[in-house]
């Protein structure tokens, strides 16, 4: 039961709202207030509502192109057909003030506001208290989105009627105020949440708040760090919230409740990915199950390619075999194609990234088909993206490739990332730090540990604007190999105030060889011959973001009218 709980949740809750639906509507209760006189009175009255909060977690699409949720950022983009439909336009600078909309919406907030004013009214015991907690985790969810997009927020915690004009009207709290309220009530639900082995691998628990915690300390202690000076400064230098994520990756680790999932070095990272049921998986603490078959419940991951690619800039951020740079080491055969693109890399390349010669998939009848040409209509890159594609195709699902691989929302590496990104931004790391955090991932993938006192600088290190110790560019480096294409890059890109990295630049594909050339003629490429899909679709040919403006988005003016009490992001 525990494999389809994703399923079961979205069924059962329809199934409560369309039993609503049947009543005469002026005798309905509103959705918000699920029947009052009836509801509110058992655990499985919480259990139930929160289930529905459950759906706003990410997942793949469930038809058309499953895109990587990076898709848009300087290590992912779409093909042309799918152009602008994702985070390009706001590193292009090309956004507008909406008229209306545009994420300022507050529907979610008021769902738990009004589920933790009406919790109370049940009886404490069993996991009453749990689901509190997991109340305080969804507001705490919900605000975290809004801060990253706006900034400075209103604070509302009591469900707004009509009548209530100081909070109608109210005025947007700064964001130092408003990350602090997140967690403190991360806080809360660390404190009245169980772990795990309590609640179920299908739960939120007392290790995932806290490894959200860290990551919003992280997010917005960097983000006070390198924005000061700027209009989008918070009213500290970080280092307080820096030290709070540090503490609660910490916590994550030292409960011991989960660990790297392991196996051969050549594949163990590729096979992390493409699983069907994460329940029983030692490093995935949350995802997403789909379940085509039994329940039509589907993600399109089987439709590969899924309308984007790898960018060039990415391929270099792996290093060599041998642990360095590939811009110094003596191992690198080179990567102008795609033929040379994995040899002697750091093993997540070639387990992420499509090559000749790779497997593409095993037909029903047995039979391995091997990779050679990337299917260019669908790949704006050249580099096919391998993570999440699964390599067997099922005579039932009409020769295609499964449509049930598991979104992963959560899992354990973020919290050895957020360790030692924050250990380094404090400047307390040590070697015993990295060896717990970034060597344990390397080594998942037979790669040398990381020494601090030994690195080799490298003379292409990402230009973010500003310099770095050299041990925080390694941790960057890391980072952005072992979550690429999670859904981490544009927060990391903004909190990181990093776009000296791509202003004025467009993203590159692989070099267009004759092979490439035959079957796909006539693509657009730059002077030295690589694919350069986004050519004539940038705005000024070029990545054209402000960043006195683009690092927050515009609130929408139909908000500005009925509250002139808000006011609109900088340089809008």
């Amino acid at each position: 039961m525990k494999n389809i709980y994703y399923i079961l949740w979205i069924v059962t809750i329809g199934l409560f709202f369309n039993s609503c639906e049947e009543e005469d509507l002026l005798d309905k209760t509103p959705l918000d207030q699920i029947s009052d006189t009836d509801f509110w009175q058992t655990e499985g009255d919480l259990q139930l509502y929160l289930n529905n909060l459950y759906g706003t977690f990410p997942g793949w699409a469930g038809a058309g192109a499953a895109p990587s949720p990076d898709v848009g950022t300087d290590i992912v983009i779409e093909s042309q057909e799918w152009f602008g439909a994702s985070s390009t336009t706001r590193l292009d600078g090309t956004l507008n003030v909406p008229g209306s909309g545009g994420g300022w919406s507050w529907s979610n907030v008021r769902r738990v506001n009004y589920f933790l004013e009406n919790a109370e009214r049940v009886e404490s015991g069993g996991l009453v208290d749990h689901y509190k907690g997991e109340g305080y985790f969804f507001r705490a969810w919900f605000y975290f989105s809004l801060l990253q997009n706006f900034g400075d927020l209103p604070i509302i915690t009591d469900v707004i009627g009509i009548e209530d004009e100081s909070l109608l009207y109210g005025s947007r709290s700064p964001r130092t105020e408003v990350a602090n309220f997140i967690l403190e009530d991360l806080d809360k639900a660390i404190a009245m949440m169980k772990t795990a082995s309590d609640v179920g691998p299908s739960r939120l628990n007392k290790d995932i708040a806290a490894l959200f915690k860290a990551r919003v300390a992280l997010y917005e202690g960097t983000w006070e760090k390198y924005h000061q000076g700027t209009a989008f400064a918070g009213d500290t230098n970080g280092a307080g919230f820096i030290q709070q994520a540090a503490e609660a990756a910490k916590s994550v680790i030292d409960d011991g409740n989960y660990s790297l999932d392991t196996g051969d070095v050549n594949d163990a990272y590729y096979n992390l990915f493409v699983q069907t049921d994460y329940s029983g998986n030692p490093e995935v603490m949350l995802y997403r199950h789909y379940d085509y078959l039994t329940y039509n419940i589907q993600n399109s991951l089987w439709n590969q390619p899924n309308a984007h690619g790898m960018t060039r800039e990415m391929t270099k951020y792996y290093l060599a075999s041998d642990g360095l740079p590939i811009s110094v080491s003596p191992n690198f055969e080179g990567d102008v194609t795609l033929d040379e693109i994995q040899v002697n890399r750091d093993p997540r390349l070639a387990q992420s990234v499509m090559a000749p010669g790779d497997l593409d998939f095993i037909a029903v009848n047995g039979d391995s088909i091997a990779f050679s040409v990337p299917i260019m209509t669908r790949n704006p890159t050249g580099y096919a993206i391998e993570k999440w594609r699964s390599k067997e195709l099922f005579e039932e699902l009409n020769n295609q490739r499964t449509r049930d691989i598991g979104y992963i929302i959560f899992r354990y590496a973020e919290a050895l990332l957020i360790y030692a990104e924050a250990k380094a931004e404090l400047g307390t790391l040590t070697q015993t730090d990295v060896d717990m955090s970034i060597n344990q991932l390397r080594a998942r993938v037979g790669m040398p540990d990381l020494v601090i006192n030994a690195i080799t600088p490298d003379p292409e290190w990402p230009n973010y604007g500003y310099t770095l110790p050299d041990y925080l560019y390694e941790i960057r480096r890391e980072r952005v190999v072992e979550l690429f294409g999670e859904g981490n890059r544009l927060a990391d890109l903004m909190r990181w105030r990093a776009h000296t990295l791509f202003v004025g630049t467009r993203p590159t594909g692989t070099t267009y060889t004759a092979d490439i050339e035959a079957e796909y003629p006539a693509l657009f490429t730059n002077e030295e011959g690589f694919l350069d899909p986004f050519m004539n679709y940038l705005d000024g040919g070029a990545y054209g973001f402000n960043p006195e403006r683009d690092y927050l988005l515009p609130l929408p003016t139909n908000e500005l009218t009925l509250n002139p009490n808000l006011t609109q992001n900088p340089n809008w």
